[in-house]
């Protein structure tokens, strides 16, 4: 059980845990291929094999790879962000048990969005929830790094004036939302929403709305 009266700030993580990952992937892995198949007049399987190669090749450690603009540039595609976004909007969804348990939360604890997506997808996509959270947090865009780590999660209560013992963050990924976290003391739990098996002992929750019960309410 944690101390209701302990816990400040209490953040989520985006992909998987707020929204499902269907948009994002529909926008670099059916957006980016077909604006490419269409530009060179080529198959979207080719144009497909040639985007994911340079994907690859770039790879996750570098910034760049998260930037939206900057595959938009390299591939000469004449298209805005905004517009891209446009095109898979349908895609945009919030899980149910989300909605309730921000709401829920908003007028008891400050609400942060800790997340590795660049900013402009999580405006995007959290537009309804935008106005119940504090703060948004971006590890690709606020602090320039690759994935989140000990540091980020420092940087963040710095900057909210709070300890890790008096935050909270839930969040899909066993490394970046759950060990990293809790290294810098900060009460990390893993949403495991398909209920994979784990291969350590982790506090893990089979939806959000389990974290009311841990707070007590």
């Amino acid at each position: 059980m944690l101390s209701k009266t302990r816990i400040k700030v209490i953040s989520f993580d985006m992909d998987g845990t707020l929204v499902p990952t269907d948009f994002v992937n529909a926008v670099w892995l059916e957006g980016i291929p077909s604006l490419y198949a269409k530009k060179h007049k080529i198959s979207f399987e080719k144009a497909y094999e040639i985007v994911t190669k340079a994907y690859n090749e770039v790879g996750e450690h570098r910034i760049e790879w998260y930037y939206l603009d900057y595959w938009l540039k390299k591939f000469d595609l004449k298209i805005t962000k905004k517009e891209l976004f446009n095109m898979y909007k349908d895609k945009v969804k919030i899980y149910k048990d989300a909605e309730h348990v921000i709401k829920f939360l908003s007028n008891r604890y400050t609400l942060i969005v800790s997340s590795n997506a660049e900013k402009d997808f999580i405006w995007f996509q959290l537009k309804p929830l935008l106005p119940y959270f504090h703060h948004v947090f971006s590890a690709t865009s606020d602090l320039k790094e690759v994935k989140k780590s000990q540091e980020f999660y420092g940087k963040v209560c710095e900057l909210l004036k709070v300890e890790p013992e008096e935050t909270v963050h839930i969040g899909d990924h066993l490394v970046f939302d759950y060990l990293n976290p809790r290294k810098i003391g900060i009460n990390a739990f893993l949403l495991n929403r398909n209920q994979h098996k784990i291969g350590l002992k982790v506090n893990s929750l089979k939806n959000l709305k389990e974290i009311l019960d841990l707070l007590n309410f």
